[in-house]
C-alpha cells in the first residue's frame, strides 16, 4: 500500500510539473512588427510590464539609407536601460525593476531624406508568482521544468531574431537584384545608342567621301 501511495504521489508531481511547464510556455508573450520611421522623426512603442518580468527584444533595419538607426529603451522612471546609436541591428535583455510603462524608441534624426524600415521583436515573460520558503520544497523535476521554461523563452527570442535577419537579407538581395537589372537595362541602352551613333557617323562619312 505504501509503495502504491508513493507511486501515486510521484505521478501527481509529474502531472503538476507538466502543467507548470505548459503554463509557463503559454504565459510567454511575444510580439513582432515591422514599421517605417520617417526622416528626422522618432517612433516609440509602449508596453506595460510588471516588476520581475524578463524582457527580451531585438531589432533590425531592413531598408533605407545606410541601414542604421538609434534605439533607446527606458523604464517608467525615464532612465535608460538600453541605448545604441547608428546601428543596423541590436538585441537586449533585462529584468523589469519596477511595474509600469516601458518605452522602446527608434530615432531617425540622422537622416533628412530617407525613411527607415525597422523590424522589431519583443518577448515579455511572466513575472514569477511561485514563492518558495525553502529550497527543498522544489523537487529536482520542478527545477528542470523551470529551467526548461526559461530555455523556451530564449529559443523563442532566437527564432524571432533569425526571422528578422532572414527578412532583412531577403530585402537586401531583392534590392541588389533590382539594381543589377536596371543597370543591365542602362548598359544595354548605352550600347544601342553608341552603335546607332557609330552607324550614323560612318554613313555621313562615306556620303561626304562619295561627293568629293
Amino acid at each position: 500500500v505504501s509503495s502504491l501511495g508513493t507511486l501515486l504521489e510521484a505521478m501527481g508531481h509529474q502531472r503538476c510539473s507538466l502543467c507548470l511547464v505548459l503554463s509557463l510556455a503559454l504565459l510567454l508573450s511575444a510580439s513582432a512588427l515591422t514599421f517605417n520611421v520617417d526622416p528626422a522623426k522618432e517612433e516609440c512603442l509602449f508596453d506595460d510590464i510588471d516588476s520581475g518580468t524578463k524582457v527580451s527584444g531585438s531589432f533590425q533595419v531592413s531598408t533605407g539609407g545606410f541601414l542604421d538607426i538609434d534605439c533607446r529603451v527606458s523604464g517608467p522612471d525615464g532612465k535608460g536601460i538600453y541605448s545604441v546609436s547608428k546601428e543596423q541591428e541590436g538585441r537586449f535583455t533585462f529584468i523589469a525593476a519596477e511595474s509600469g510603462t516601458y518605452r522602446f524608441c527608434f530615432n531617425n534624426q540622422m537622416s533628412s531624406v530617407t525613411p527607415k524600415t525597422v523590424s522589431f521583436s519583443l518577448i515579455v515573460g511572466e513575472a514569477t508568482k511561485i514563492q518558495v520558503a525553502k529550497s527543498e520544497h522544489v523537487t529536482p523535476l520542478e527545477k528542470s521544468v523551470l529551467a526548461l521554461a526559461e530555455g523556451l523563452q530564449q529559443i523563442q527570442a532566437e527564432q524571432e531574431y533569425m526571422r528578422m535577419r532572414e527578412r532583412a537579407h531577403r530585402n537586401t538581395m531583392e534590392s541588389t537584384n533590382a539594381r543589377v537589372l536596371w543597370w543591365s537595362f542602362i548598359e544595354a541602352g548605352c550600347l544601342v545608342a553608341m552603335s546607332v551613333g557609330q552607324i550614323i557617323y560612318l554613313r555621313r562619312f562615306f556620303e561626304t567621301k562619295s561627293r568629293v
